[in-house]
Order: structure tokens, then sequence, then C-alpha cells
């Protein structure tokens, strides 16, 4: 039986590969969290093997088991622009990052689904924590990355898991470009990222993610680290 704090300091990590994630991981691990395990969702996607990859080996890199967990029937039910067969597009311009559009790529309830399920690995594998990468940037148009989200999560993990697990996000108050100067500074593998919507060879370089990706970099030293697909055409 592990004491009290050696639960708290265990931790489950949402990870997708992404930035976020990926320094969010990162971030947890020098203040002392001990990575149990990283979570990896395939929700059907069109990013999922690509993603799946770079959970893979970003997890590795840190040193931590990856679990991959398959929700075929949010696929199937959700007519975000994220899975396949949805609606709405992928492509994006900057001017359109700040408007109603967002929501092509909006899956309902889906940060509330996989915290629920790693605060189930959490409370079994006896970790008190669960590591998630929201923002304060995408919290303006997504209701589901912001302060006040996590602090219901959490007040719903309060009565639904006997044991004390809690949310935590190392990135929720940061921008994107905050939390890529936090990446440098903890020297994250930018070369396995992939932040891209799409499931081609290089990441895109036009969807939401790619744009917000390209805006955090620009004019920094990793910039040169994240490569997007037509700049290897």
């Amino acid at each position: 039986m592990k004491t009290e704090n050696e639960t708290v300091r265990r931790a489950v990590v949402l990870l997708s590969g992404g930035l976020d994630s990926t320094v969010a991981l990162a971030s947890a691990a020098a203040a002392g969290r001990v990575p149990a395990v990283c979570l990896y969702f395939d929700y059907g996607q069109r990013a999922a093997r690509r993603e799946g990859e770079a959970a893979r080996r970003i997890a590795a890199h840190y040193g931590v088991s990856l679990e991959e967990i398959e929700l075929p029937w949010l696929a199937r039910l959700s007519k975000s622009a994220l899975v396949a067969g949805g609606e709405g597009s992928l492509r994006w311009s900057r001017e359109r990052l700040g408007d109603t559009a967002l929501r092509d790529v909006w899956v309902e309830n889906r940060n509330g689904i996989f915290i629920d399920i790693a605060a189930f690995h959490a409370a079994e594998r006896e970790c008190g924590t669960v590591i998630v990468g929201f923002n304060r940037e995408e919290a303006a148009a997504f209701p589901d990355n912001s302060e006040e989200y996590l602090a219901r999560m959490n007040a719903a993990l309060e009565l639904g898991v006997a044991r004390r697990v809690r949310a935590e996000s190392p990135t929720l108050r940061m921008t994107k470009r905050d939390i890529a100067a936090r990446g440098l500074e903890l020297d994250i593998p930018w070369e396995l990222l992939w932040s891209c919507y799409g499931g081609g060879g290089r990441m895109c370089g036009s969807c939401e993610s790619c744009l917000r990706l390209r805006g955090a970099v620009a004019g920094t030293p990793a910039e040169p680290r994240v490569l997007f697909e037509e700049e290897h055409a």
C-alpha cells in the first residue's frame, strides 16, 4: 500500500502526441510527479494513426508505458470534422481562428469522457493525479479547456471516485506561445510531435491545430524542428 504522498505524486497522463500534452507530461515530471502510465485515445479521428505513433514515441522518450484505448462508438456518432465521415472543413486561415467555425472540430464531451476514463485508471493504479494538457488560448473557443471546466470535473470526481483523484493541467493558464517556451526550457522532443488534425505524411500546416502550433514556435529555436507538409513538397 502506497502512502498518501506517494499516491498523490503518481500520475496518469493523457497523451495525444501534440504540443500541449507533451509539455504537460514533461512539466509534471519536472515538478516531481511520477507518470505511472500515459493513455492515448483512438476515437476514430482522422489523425489517429499519426497521433498514436507520436504518443508511443514520446512516452518511450520519457520512459513511460503507453496504453491505447479505443472508443469506436464516438466516431460513429460524432459529426465533428475531426472524425472520418464528419461534417465541416479542417482547412483554415489564421483569420478563422477566433470565429465560431471552430465548432467544426468540436467533439461533444470528449475531454469529459477522457478524464473520467483516466480517473478510473488512476484510482485502480493507486495514482492521485490525472495530468491533462489544457491551455488558456483554446479555452476561449473550447470551454472544456478552461479553469472552470477543470474545477467542475474535479468536483464531480470527488463524488464519483472513492479514492482521491484530481485532474491537473500544468499548461492551464498558458497560451500556445507560453507552452512552446516551456517546451524549449524542458527540451521536449519536437521532432516527435504530431499536432495536426490530418493523418498525412507530414503535418498539413493549415488546420486549426497546425496554425496554432505555427504561431507558437514562429521565430523560436523550435521552428526548424517542427515540419509541415509544404516544406517538403
